[in-house]
């Protein structure tokens, strides 16, 4: 990545009869070379020297039948992290029961260069929750959905206060020749100390969730004028939060009755609906040489929502109502030759046209707008 360079690594994965003792660790030493300076760096060795990631998950059927056990933990690009928990499945293995304790906590103030989103992030912090959800999927005639209802609030030794309760629903169907994909997301919260990293985003998905993915943890793969949020929209976008991808990297200022005016890019309570109708079966271009390995999907695209606008400790109050539209497409890298192990990768360039709500200095409604992400939207 940019901060720490060019990492040199070693990893190891396995299992027992692909059932139990799964594990999978590895390890990077981080040279420097070739890093990129930040401009909000204090000292140019203040990288880590090494880095690791490991995870371990076994079966506990003789506890509960269907049930797992899994830990992981991290030392990775400015976070140390940590997860422990228990997953609990159906016969039909469609539902699934989890819970797990988190921790979360930067110790240097040098880490946040390894950050997309750099005051989005606060150092020396603990943010432990403890987490309880339930995922189930679903099939229907010509279509399949999922649901995921969680819950999170703050655990002991937390430096914040601060629950969730969010619930998704994303249904995929086929029509004809078209494919109709929804997601309908919500979230109510409540505490008087949110983490920033955990807060609920506007655009797209919160820093903890990026750290999830290796193409989003850390400044490598994006230039740097594409992080932070400013005074109108910029081109990075990650797939969550709210999901409305035309207001990437966009503070959206709201001013309230009292005449004060409050970033909404963020919050804690919300609620949107996203939609893609995808047409690229209208036109079956698929060339021999690439149809085993790659795949390139295009659509229209639709989201709105709505996010709460208010400060700690105040009466819960929302900012207006916000929404976008435009058209897209997304490359699938489904197969990488020789490396068995890796899996698809997505690139995606949407074009958000409309916004019905504008920044200032970029008024108007119906303009050329772009945004480049790893992954699709939802």
């Amino acid at each position: 990545n940019f901060y720490d360079g060019i990492k040199a690594g070693l990893h190891v994965n396995g299992n027992y009869m692909n059932y139990k003792h799964i594990f999978d660790v590895t390890v990077w030493l981080n040279s420097g070379l070739q890093k990129v300076k930040v401009t909000s760096e204090k000292s140019p060795n203040s990288y880590n020297p090494f880095s690791v990631k490991a995870s371990y998950t076994t079966p506990t059927n003789r506890m509960v039948k269907g049930s797992s056990f899994n830990i992981s933990g991290r030392y990775l690009d400015g976070l140390v992290a940590a997860q422990t928990g228990l997953e609990f499945r159906n016969r039909k293995g469609n539902s699934s029961l989890y819970t797990y304790f988190k921790a979360l906590y930067r110790p240097d103030s040098a880490d946040i260069n390894y950050l997309i989103y750099r005051d989005q992030w606060n150092v020396r912090r603990w943010n432990n929750t403890l987490n309880i959800g339930l995922l189930h999927s679903y099939e229907y005639v010509r279509g399949e959905g999922r649901i995921n209802l969680h819950m999170r609030t703050s655990a002991l030794a937390s430096d914040y206060n601060y629950s969730q309760l969010s619930l998704e629903v994303i249904n995929k169907n086929a029509l004809g020749k078209f494919n109709i994909n929804t997601r309908v997301f919500a979230q109510i919260g409540t505490g008087t100390n949110v983490a920033p990293e955990s807060a609920l985003y506007l655009a797209g998905g919160n820093p903890e969730r990026m750290m999830e993915n290796k193409f989003t943890r850390s400044v490598a793969f994006f230039p740097q004028e594409w992080n932070g949020f400013g005074n109108t929209t910029n081109h990075f976008h990650a797939a969550g939060g709210l999901g409305l991808r035309g207001y990437a990297g966009y503070l959206a200022p709201y001013q309230r009755n009292d005449g004060i005016v409050l970033p909404a890019y963020r919050g804690n309570t919300g609620a949107s609906v996203n939609a893609e109708l995808e047409f690229d079966r209208l036109f079956r271009i698929r060339p021999r040489f690439t149809r085993n390995w790659l795949k390139i999907n295009t659509y229209f695209f639709g989201d709105a929502g709505i996010l709460n606008a208010n400060l700690p400790g105040e009466k819960l109050a929302f900012a207006d109502a916000r929404a976008d539209a435009g058209i897209g497409a997304a490359l699938t890298i489904k197969k990488w030759g020789p490396f068995t192990k890796e899996k698809p990768l997505t690139l995606r360039f949407d074009v958000p046209l409309l916004l019905t709500r504008t920044p200032d200095v970029s008024p108007d409604y119906i303009q050329f707008r772009w945004i480049v992400a790893v992954n699709r939207a939802f």
